[in-house]
């Protein structure tokens, strides 16, 4: 699968009201969860209980995340690694696991 077609299941996958609990490689799926808000071309707007505003999270971060997606999954790439390159990662990565990337 290509970025692109990531995008697009990004895209067509995630809908407005939509909730999402939150994944982590290494202790799978957490307590919390959050909303989807709105998609758009260019981002995903999120609503979280721990954010006191909508969260915008970029394509560009869905890209970095899957670009990644692989190495964070078999533990050689750590979560706190990739907060370095997406401050948003605690989303892109519940979205992609729940999508089925």
């Amino acid at each position: 699968m290509v970025f692109s077609e990531v995008w697009l299941c990004v895209r067509t996958g995630l809908a407005p009201g939509m909730k999402i609990r939150n994944w982590t490689a290494a202790r799978k799926f957490l307590g919390d969860e959050f909303s989807i808000v709105r998609v758009e071309s260019s981002h995903v707007e999120i609503s979280s209980p721990n954010a006191e505003t909508i969260q915008r999270v970029g394509k560009n971060d869905f890209e970095v995340m899957f670009s990644n997606w692989e190495d964070y999954c078999s533990g050689r790439l750590s979560r706190q690694a990739l907060v370095q390159k997406t401050r948003v990662s605690k989303y892109t990565i519940s979205i992609l696991k729940h999508l089925g990337i």
